[in-house]
C-alpha cells in the first residue's frame, strides 16, 4: 500500500511538473503575441501621427492661402464702400442713425 501511495504521489508530482511546463510555455507564447501586438499598435500610431501632421500642414497652407484671398477681397470691398460713401453719404448717415436708435432702444430695456 505504501508503494502504491508513493507511485500516486510521484504521478501527481510529474503531472504538476507537466502542467507547470505547459503554463510556462503558454505564458511565453502570450508574451510574444503581446509584444507583436504592441509593435503593430506602435507602428500604426506612428503612421497615424505622420498622417495627422501632414494633414495639419496642408490645412495650415490652405488657410494661409484662403486668408490672403479673403484679405484682398475685403480690401476691395472696403475701397468700394469708401467710394460709395464719398459719392453719396446720405444713406450711410441714415443707416448709422437707425443702428444708433435701435441700439438705444434695445439697451434701454431692463
Amino acid at each position: 500500500m505504501a508503494t502504491s501511495a508513493r507511485r500516486a504521489i510521484k504521478q501527481i508530482e510529474e503531472a504538476g511538473d507537466d502542467i507547470s511546463d505547459n503554463l510556462i510555455q503558454q505564458i511565453a507564447a502570450l508574451r510574444k503575441e503581446i509584444s507583436t501586438i504592441a509593435d503593430a499598435v506602435g507602428d500604426y500610431g506612428g503612421h497615424r501621427m505622420h498622417d495627422v501632421q501632414h494633414n495639419a500642414v496642408a490645412l495650415a497652407n490652405e488657410v494661409r492661402h484662403q486668408g490672403r484671398v479673403v484679405a484682398k477681397q475685403v480690401g476691395r470691398q472696403a475701397g468700394v464702400a469708401t467710394r460709395a460713401v464719398q459719392e453719396n453719404p446720405v444713406p450711410v448717415i441714415i443707416a448709422l442713425g437707425t443702428i444708433a436708435l435701435i441700439s438705444a432702444l434695445v439697451f434701454r430695456r431692463d
